[in-house]
């Protein structure tokens, strides 16, 4: 399978992703989205405004895998604000939150899925280089965390297992850049040749 990968800046591919996280919401958390009264089948929030957005594109152009980046954001970011853990450690400039990890359920192979994975880990280091993030929360379930690990994307937890409001048993956590460096060095090398 080949994918393109991209960082989306125009419209209509961002109103793909939109609708790519609709598709995906809809799957796995349908009361979410019913909460939410979405009335043209796309989903988006309050921080996507203060977003990167990054997709992968099969061979028809279909969007089958999204992630965004926030950072700079005036109103906090989807883990602090929903989660209860001390957040005082981490610096407000030098933070971001990676989420909406969406991956097409035809693509969730262990195979497929870790070159989605690969993609992503290219894309978060080199923008959280150039944008000065040291670290990145998430708001990850028991599951999804230990799979992040297996592909080298190294979250620690940083509080307890809790109940989010919309999305089920999450862990708060963070991911420092350096380390995501240390566990991937040939992203360190990939993009010091391109500082």
């Amino acid at each position: 399978m080949n994918f393109t990968f991209l960082e989306v800046s125009d419209k209509k591919n961002l109103d793909k992703v939109f609708a790519f996280r609709y598709k995906i919401l809809k799957e796995i958390y349908p009361e979410y989205l019913e909460k939410s009264a979405l009335k043209d089948e796309k989903e988006y929030d309050k921080y996507d405004v203060y977003s990167v957005h990054f997709a992968a594109l099969d061979e028809e152009e279909n969007v089958c895998a999204t992630v965004r980046l926030i950072y700079n954001s005036p109103i906090g970011y989807p883990t602090q604000n929903s989660a209860r853990f001390d957040n005082s450690m981490f610096e407000k400039n030098k933070l971001g939150e990676m989420s909406r990890i969406f991956v097409d359920k035809k693509y969730r192979s262990m195979k497929t899925t870790k070159i989605i994975i690969e993609a992503v880990k290219h894309y978060m280091y080199g923008k959280m280089l150039q944008e000065g993030i040291e670290y990145t929360y998430g708001n990850l379930e028991k599951n999804f965390l230990r799979l992040l690990k297996i592909y080298k994307m190294p979250y620690h937890p940083v509080g307890e297992l809790q109940q989010h409001q919309d999305f089920g048993w999450r862990y708060p956590c963070i991911l420092y850049t350096k380390e995501l460096g240390c566990a991937n060095p040939e992203l360190v090398k990939l993009w010091g040749k391109m500082e």
